[in-house]
């Protein structure tokens, strides 16, 4: 168990960019875990670009305001989460604190504009309780050797509860493409759809950056949600996003989602290409009743086992351990 001073002790938080995404939102969802957690309380401050509240809609990420600057105390936790946290460690002068680091990764880090070869050396070098969002990331992580302190995976929990009473012949689109992150093979899937069906919106639409609350509602309006992601992704929230919206999931493998999407279990998985997403489109599409239903009961399942609860009580057991995990090597 930790060491217990007598207070409670501060986990500090830093955001250089207040955007809305997936990193950001995972961010704030663990920030409100230490809300959750007796004895410990979070602090954040902000940096960069302000928040974009039009992106919201339900609520803000984080606390309407932060403060100035970190100033931990001696029994206080850091919480790290990518390149632009761990320069303002730098910049701060704070990097050879004793204090107890916990960095979050969400993504692999040799993919292009994310790290420089000497930066990432550099920065796995660190030692912190690393804790990655798929075993699939984590396994990466462990393989560089570089790294100093645990790692634990903790798969990201969705806060997107699913709608089981709207069903899928009662929504007013049949195809929604989630295509933000591969735009080119999004605009290729869509020519294809009115090729074959000259179609047009409602019944197909492709949606890029929108406010959350409009994509959440653009998936519980659909019945095919095809979620195109980035080759790679430490774990791929907006498939699980879908499953939790009650739509037929269209994927692509991109290495992080592994851990949960399962083709022909709880969505299908495509190849990379127009011709093989609008195969699993039509194979959606046309099954029989039984086959829908034994798809769309293991999403609905998958994403239970993926609640936001079990991220909290997993990183809260580390929160609780946080001090003999900090005193680890490896």
């Amino acid at each position: 168990m930790a060491e217990s001073p007598n207070r409670e002790r501060t986990v500090w938080f830093y955001r250089d960019n207040q955007r809305m995404n997936g990193a950001n939102l995972k961010h704030s969802h663990y920030l409100e875990h230490v809300q959750r957690t007796p004895g410990f309380s979070p602090k954040i401050t902000f940096g960069g670009e302000p928040l974009n509240e039009e992106l919201i809609c339900d609520r803000p990420l984080w606390p309407t305001s932060g403060v100035p600057c970190w100033e931990p105390g001696r029994h206080d936790v850091l919480f790290l989460d990518g390149v632009e946290d761990w320069r303002y460690l730098v910049k701060c002068g704070l990097e050879s604190l004793p204090n107890p680091r916990i960095n979050l990764i969400q993504g692999f880090l040799d993919l292009p504009g994310v790290y420089e070869p000497s930066e990432r050396e550099r920065y796995l070098a660190q030692k912190a309780i690393w804790i990655c969002v798929s075993q699939e990331l984590a396994n990466e992580i462990s393989a560089t050797g570089l790294t100093r302190g645990p790692i634990r995976a903790i798969p990201n929990g969705t806060d997107f509860t699913s709608n089981e009473a709207a069903k899928l012949r009662n929504r007013s689109r049949r195809y929604t493409i989630v295509g933000y992150k591969r735009c080119a093979l999004a605009l290729g899937l869509s020519q294809r759809l009115r090729q074959e069906l000259k179609w047009s919106p409602p019944k197909v639409e492709v949606i890029g950056k929108i406010p959350r609350c409009r994509y959440l509602a653009r998936l519980a309006e659909s019945r095919v949600a095809v979620c195109l992601p980035f080759e790679k992704e430490g774990f791929y929230l907006v498939a699980l996003e879908a499953m939790a919206a009650g739509c037929l999931v269209v994927t692509l493998d991109c290495i992080g989602n592994r851990g949960f999407c399962k083709d022909g279990e709880n969505c299908l998985i495509a190849k990379p290409n127009p011709d093989s997403l609008w195969s699993a489109m039509k194979t959606a599409l046309n099954m029989s009743d039984p086959e829908r239903e034994r798809l769309l009961q293991g999403a609905q399942e998958t994403v239970a086992e993926h609640s936001l609860e079990a991220e909290r009580k997993q990183f809260q057991e580390i929160l609780k351990d946080v001090d003999r995990l900090w005193r680890m090597d490896g």
